[in-house]
């Protein structure tokens, strides 16, 4: 099956985090893990992040509370629940020369499950090329490994997961169209089986530089109008509006579904709002 992704920056890497996806890997995330997504301008000290996202039963909202390095790098998030209890904790450690995350330490939270702590260890090579990725339980033990293949430009071609006793679980290959900013991503089980192939962005930054005819961006560079292709061949209209701080900072993204009538009216409705507050 095919899908392609046309997500605006926020709502993708928001999307990742409700899902908890952001912890799991995979090309995508082997692909902007060093990609500088947190703020646009001016470097905060901290950023507090309020997520609401609305649906057929009403809003979620989530919170995030985001501290940096003197590098501007990400150091700590702490996500809070709708009722602002604490559910999760990131801690990171930086090569702030290279500006690459070297390990990622967290703590879930958690009525079910209780406590759980997890540690990412991520491992380059002499060229600071992403080469494997170690997932750790809180003992220290590897339950899950990754190995990378990367392309001359340090992006991945091929990335493989193993259990802790070393059997192939699944694997990803993608193949980059440079000139289109676009990466077509294959997600195979172990036997070969293919079970999606994606068309993903390379660098969201970029997006502006590669318009398509299903987007538009502001003057900020920031996506305001796309479209999404669903499983059924259908399409999903979004539209997205920007306010911005004196830095250049984008506080408030509030995101629209715009919905086809069959008399050829449009519907529009609410579908996210994304706050961020900065201090500098």
């Amino acid at each position: 099956m095919k899908r392609i992704f046309l997500f605006s920056y926020l709502l993708m890497i928001s999307l990742l985090l409700m899902s908890g996806a952001a912890r799991s890997q995979s090309i995508f995330t082997a692909l902007h893990l060093n990609e500088e997504r947190e703020y646009k301008t001016a470097k905060p000290r901290k950023i507090i992040e309020t997520n609401t996202f609305y649906n057929s039963k009403g809003k979620e909202v989530k919170k995030a509370v985001k501290t940096f390095d003197s590098a501007g790098m990400l150091l700590t998030e702490e996500r809070f629940d709708e009722d602002n209890q604490l559910t999760s904790r990131s801690t990171y450690t930086n090569d702030t020369v290279n500006r690459l995350v070297l390990e990622n330490s967290y703590e879930d939270w958690t009525k079910i499950t209780g406590t759980t702590k997890e540690t990412i260890e991520y491992i380059y090579d002499s060229n600071n090329f992403l080469v494997r990725v170690l997932d750790k339980n809180k003992l220290g033990n590897v339950y899950e490994k990754f190995e990378i293949i990367n392309n001359e430009h340090g992006d991945p071609i091929d990335l493989a997961g193993y259990r802790f006793n070393n059997a192939l679980f699944g694997r990803e290959s993608a193949t980059y169209l440079y000139n289109q900013n676009k990466a077509i991503v294959s997600v195979s089980k172990a036997d070969g089986t293919v079970l999606s192939t994606d068309t993903m962005l390379i660098k969201f930054k970029k997006a502006l530089q590669f318009p398509t005819p299903d987007m538009a961006f502001n003057e900020q560079g920031d996506m305001i109008n796309w479209t999404t292709k669903n499983f059924n061949g259908t399409q999903t209209f979004y539209t997205a509006k920007f306010d911005y701080d004196n830095k250049g900072n984008c506080t408030n993204e509030t995101i629209y579904k715009v919905t086809i009538k069959p008399n050829g009216k449009q519907k529009q409705e609410i579908n996210r709002n994304f706050k961020k507050e900065y201090f500098y």
